[in-house]
């Protein structure tokens, strides 16, 4: 059993070093689990794009750095290491570590029996690593809701917290039919899964805001997330896998 994690980074070369020295390798290692890591940056500058591949000099063989992509989004960046990873699950997680590694203690058990595990900051035994600001806690608030009255994926809490597994066989299929480049990819992905009858696993988790968020401009950022909400349903008929012969 092989584990591609994807990482998706925007000027974070530093930090995504850091975390893989210090934090990502050595919790993987100690799984005992073959696994590699694909970096995929999208949105950042040349110059964050060197100093990575600077970095990638040092680190083992199985962290590859995708080539840089130019300002396509978040989305497509996830999607392209997916359709480049040759392990049997993708484990796709935010460069900053938000969410606690340590929610892959409770996949591993049970990887080769369920479709797809996501965590999330909203079941009972989740926990927050410090208070939220007042404004982070409505808009994940607002986007909860307006996901849930969308889509009715029931038993779904939290489609956005950046911590997914999905055998990879599902996940490539699912990439082939998005058409969503941005941070609503997450929820397409989901509903994708969920439309084709997927098992969809949600684990509570430890999850604390990184102060250095990438995100440019959370207003238009969030704008254009409910647009693709919308586009998203319209699609619907077309998130069906085909029947194989």
């Amino acid at each position: 059993m092989k584990v591609s994690i994807v990482i998706p980074a925007k000027n974070q070369s530093d930090k995504l070093a850091k975390h893989l020295r210090e934090s990502i390798l050595p919790y993987f290692d100690g799984t005992k689990i073959d696994y590699d890591v694909l970096i995929c940056t999208d949105g950042g500058s040349e110059e964050e794009q060197r100093k990575l591949e600077d970095y990638a000099k040092d680190f083992p063989k199985n962290v590859i750095l995708l080539p840089l992509e130019n300002k396509r989004g978040k989305g497509h960046a996830v999607k392209k290491a997916i359709l480049a990873a040759d392990g049997d699950y993708v484990l796709f997680m935010d460069a900053d570590l938000a969410t606690d590694l340590h929610v892959f203690d409770l996949i591993q058990p049970d990887l080769g029996k369920n479709d797809c595990f996501i965590a999330s900051r909203d079941m009972k035994d989740s926990k927050y690593g410090q208070k939220q600001p007042f404004m982070r806690r409505l808009t994940h608030w607002g986007c909860r809701k307006v996901v849930s009255m969308k889509f009715h994926m029931k038993g779904i809490k939290d489609t956005q917290c950046g911590y997914k597994c999905i055998r990879a066989d599902i996940a490539r299929k699912a990439c082939k039919l998005s058409i969503i480049d941005g941070f609503a990819f997450d929820v397409e992905l989901l509903y994708i899964l969920y439309l084709n009858g997927y098992q969809i696993t949600e684990l509570p988790c430890i999850w604390t805001d990184d102060p250095d968020s990438t995100v440019g401009s959370p207003l238009k950022t969030t704008m254009k997330f409910y647009k693709d909400l919308g586009i998203i349903k319209k699609n619907r008929k077309n998130y069906l896998f085909q029947k194989e012969e």
